[in-house]
């Protein structure tokens, strides 16, 4: 699963595992892949992560096809060796995708105003669009700042060619634009769905921020961004952005809500801002606006539509008006509130405030000021309420329990003596002075569904998810980083070969080696007029030596087997050499006893003539002599015609074999150079080639 390795103090390990694998020996799957097979590629899970509890899994370094789960305790895309996730309850499905009957589409928590667990999707409701698309005039949107002033140098138009609203702003604050109030109110149908708009800008800075999406409502507010942060937002180019409403990180709404939260913005939305300007002189425009809601009626099924079970007293959709003969408790919690029965005589009374109606009222009832009750055991006296900042309170129909009207947000309790889960603090002073409750401090890293999220009394945090840590959940797990404590940690990813440890800042940097440059540590420092150098010379000092030492002995190799060649051809050239030295002896002696032949016809003449002289016949093998000349006559022609071509021949190929071992003798001179200059740039380059300006273009 990966090409290279490198070795430390436990031994090899791998680099760049492929295929979606990592570890030592790229044994295990990423995060949210799994094995099909021992030694396949890891594929994704594909869980859906708003069903799903996060289970790490791995391959057993002993076993290959042995796997084993770990419970990390937060939410992820992961599954088992088989590709099943990990559902939470009331989901099924391999990839978590199913409910059970009797549960909402959504497989979330029942969203009842607090007042009940049990709901089922809701029949009767069909999909409904809220849009604006401009065609006949701004249709109620306005442009203002993000605290709702008009500013001067703001100029906002409705452009009947475009069909679309433009913007355009000599100020540097962003201006925003505000949805009519067809969009807000109770948009608690469009939980889980999408806001969508097209926009275009020109001008002016182009840089995203976090606040280019507003909502707000119930004294919630949350806010998304156009773009990555480190990414330019494209200019002069409408592009359609969709978000969708729920609180998901996904969904990247910053501060993370819990999901009763998100719905209860929902329920009670006040404005929803769209920035139209980035910077002085920006431009802005915005058309094809869609909120996607559900209404009663025919149409396409709104099934993601919840319909609780109300418990006595409660009604509505979400449980979120008292029934008849039942009051809000605490009038200004709203729908979350409990319901009380009413105290008149008639059995009814004002839902909202408690008030009776004039043909309920009690005769000869006594009234108390605020911040004391009648106590009916003591002659219809007014006693104090036991609750704090002199708040109202009242007597438990049927019973002598005194109960707060309201409690400071944060506590709870019939006298509001402790603190509701999710806040801490000591407001009765048993532990100290007192202190009021307050909200946990935990940046988002929760689940706000969870009880126990953080300690009652300190506010120490004890659920940390997503790898951060502290007290107040402000700090990333060590190989994990964010620039800003309500950010997600992330991992660093530092590379290993390039980086010192695993750890990095809280904008993802690494600590480099020595040569390694880049926000992970995987970008080389060295130009690449280096990289021959680098491929020669680095990491493969031995691995040279022995290429140097394999090159010479194999020339030496061909070297000697040339050379026993050309002794071969040169003793061969030697015998030859012999042959026509004798050949050419045996001209010269066969001239020579031509010349003698010559000299004895003339002796033999004369010894004739002597002998004729002298009377006595005598005769000379003239035939003999003539054949001697003959044969040597046909040596020399021999060797004139057969060997001395093959001399020349000879002489040919031990030139051509001179030049060949001249022209090998000077290559393995070059390369013996060649070597020992790469050993010289070797020594005198720092490790990675610091401090070197990269040439290469970026």
């Amino acid at each position: 699963k990966a090409q290279y390795c490198r070795a430390d103090q436990l031994g090899f390990y791998c680099m760049n595992c492929q295929g979606n694998t990592e570890g030592r020996h790229c044994e295990n799957c990423k995060e949210g892949y799994y094995h099909q097979r021992a030694g396949d590629n890891c594929v994704p899970c594909n869980c859906n992560t708003a069903g799903e509890l996060l289970y790490r899994h791995y391959l057993s370094k002993v076993v290959q096809n042995a796997y084993t789960l770990f419970c990390s305790g937060s939410q992820g895309p992961v599954c088992n060796n088989e590709g099943r996730c990990t559902c939470k309850q009331a989901v099924y499905g391999d990839k978590c995708d199913r409910c059970h009957d009797g549960s909402p589409v959504t497989c979330l928590p029942c969203f009842c105003n607090g007042h009940s667990s049990v709901c089922s999707s809701a029949e009767g409701y069909s999909i409904h669009n809220i849009t604006s698309t401009f065609e006949n005039g701004p249709e109620g949107w306005r442009a203002a700042t993000a605290q709702g002033v008009n500013p001067s140098q703001v100029q906002f138009r409705w452009s009947p060619t475009h069909k679309d609203i433009e913007v355009i702003s000599k100020e540097v604050l962003p201006v925003y634009l505000f949805a009519p109030a067809s969009y807000l109110g109770n948009q608690a149908l469009s939980y889980g769905q999408t806001l969508s708009f097209a926009l275009r800008l020109d001008r002016g800075v182009r840089r995203p921020s976090t606040s280019d999406v507003i909502l707000e409502g119930a004294g919630l507010k949350v806010s998304a961004s156009l773009g990555d942060l480190r990414t330019v937002v494209h200019c002069g180019k409408k592009i359609t952005y969709t978000f969708k409403l729920d609180e998901q990180p996904g969904s990247k709404w910053k501060p993370q809500l819990s999901s009763t939260e998100f719905q209860t913005l929902l329920s009670n939305l006040t404005a929803i801002k769209i920035r139209a300007t980035f910077g002085e002189n920006g431009r802005g425009y915005l058309d094809d606006v869609s909120l996607v809601s559900a209404k009663l009626g025919p149409g396409t099924p709104a099934v993601w539509v919840e319909k609780c079970r109300c418990p006595a007293g409660y009604g509505g959709l979400f449980c979120e008006r008292c029934a008849t003969g039942y009051r809000r408790r605490f009038p200004g919690q709203g729908p979350q509130s409990p319901c009380d029965p009413c105290s008149c005589q008639g059995g009814t009374c004002d839902p909202e405030t408690g008030g009776c109606y004039s043909a309920d009222e009690i005769p000869n009832l006594q009234m108390c000021p605020k911040g004391y009750y009648v106590n009916r055991q003591q002659s219809n006296s007014c006693q104090k309420c036991p609750c704090p900042e002199g708040e109202a309170c009242y007597v438990i129909p049927g019973t002598q329990e005194v109960m707060c009207a309201r409690c400071t947000p944060g506590t709870t309790g019939s006298r509001c003596e402790i603190c509701d889960d999710g806040f801490y603090g000591d407001p009765l002073g048993e532990y100290g002075p007192p202190k009021q409750c307050q909200p946990c401090q935990c940046y988002g890293h929760v689940d706000q569904n969870a009880v126990g999220n953080c300690d009652r009394r300190t506010g120490e945090c004890r659920k940390c998810l997503s790898h951060s840590t502290g007290p107040k959940c402000e700090n990333c797990d060590d190989g994990y980083y964010h620039s800003y404590p309500t950010e997600p940690c992330q991992a660093c990813n530092c590379n290993r070969q390039g980086s010192v440890s695993n750890s990095c800042n809280d904008k993802g940097q690494c600590k480099c080696k020595e040569g390694y440059d880049g926000l992970k540590c995987d970008k080389s420092t060295c130009p690449s007029c280096f990289n021959p150098v680098k491929s020669k010379v680095r990491h493969c000092r031995t691995e040279n030596k022995i290429k140097k030492y394999k090159l010479i002995k194999k020339n030496n190799i061909i070297l000697v087997i040339y050379m026993k060649h050309i002794y071969e051809k040169s003793s061969c050239q030697n015998k030859h050499f012999t042959l026509y030295a004798a050949v050419m002896a045996s001209t010269g002696a066969l001239e020579n006893a031509k010349n003698a032949r010559n000299a004895v016809s003339d002796t033999l003449k004369t010894i004739t003539d002597i002998m004729s002289s002298l009377g006595t016949p005598g005769t000379v093998d003239d035939t003999r002599l003539v054949e001697l000349e003959n044969a040597i006559t046909e040596s020399r022609s021999r060797v004139e015609k057969e060997l001395r071509p093959k001399l020349r021949e000879l002489e040919k190929k031990e030139a051509q074999q001179r030049d060949t071992i001249a022209g090998m003798i000077s290559d393995i001179d070059t390369i013996l150079a060649d070597i020992a200059n790469l050993e010289e740039i070797r020594k005198s380059i720092p490790n990675g080639c610091y401090n070197i300006p990269p040439i290469e273009r970026p």
